[in-house]
């Protein structure tokens, strides 16, 4: 087998975790990119974080291998703790970096403008990807703190 996840250390679980959760954030940031190019930014993260948030719950079942199946009781707790990360805090901070605090945004732009000599990068993208980022920093503090502390406690 070239793969054998039947016992894994904790290391190694770190490590799925981590795979898991940057292919999470790819699909989650493609979707919004695509999206934002028709739709205003908050429906655009509704769908993205709900797509990537089905691929996680699903991923991370290899990740942690339950030896009692209870999906009932897993899929409820990390759907209460995911969805309040992703459609309430995820929103927010991006409501709130967009129309009231939107000067990491333009720091952003004036930095990748200096670091990064490219004109390919609009202003727009740089702004929805910064508050993209900040919102998904946000989440995974919340999610972390949540799934060690209750979900797969």
């Amino acid at each position: 087998m070239l793969l054998d996840i039947t016992y894994q250390s904790i290391t190694w679980q770190v490590v799925l975790f981590s795979f898991v959760g940057a292919i999470n954030t790819a699909i989650d940031f493609i979707i919004y990119n695509l999206l934002t190019k028709k739709m205003p930014r908050i429906p655009s993260n509704i769908c993205s974080t709900s797509i990537a948030m089905a691929f996680s719950f699903s991923a991370n079942f290899f990740v942690f291998q339950p030896t009692a199946l209870n999906t009932y009781n897993q899929a409820t707790k990390f759907i209460l703790v995911t969805a309040t990360s992703l459609y309430i805090i995820q929103n927010l901070a991006i409501y709130i970096t967009t129309n009231i605090w939107n000067s990491p945004s333009k720091t952003a732009y004036t930095l990748i403008n200096k670091i990064i000599p490219t004109k390919n990068w609009s202003e727009s993208f740089i702004s929805k990807n910064t508050v993209k980022l900040i919102a998904t920093g946000c989440s995974l503090i919340w999610n972390f703190l949540w799934y060690r502390f209750y979900v797969y406690q």
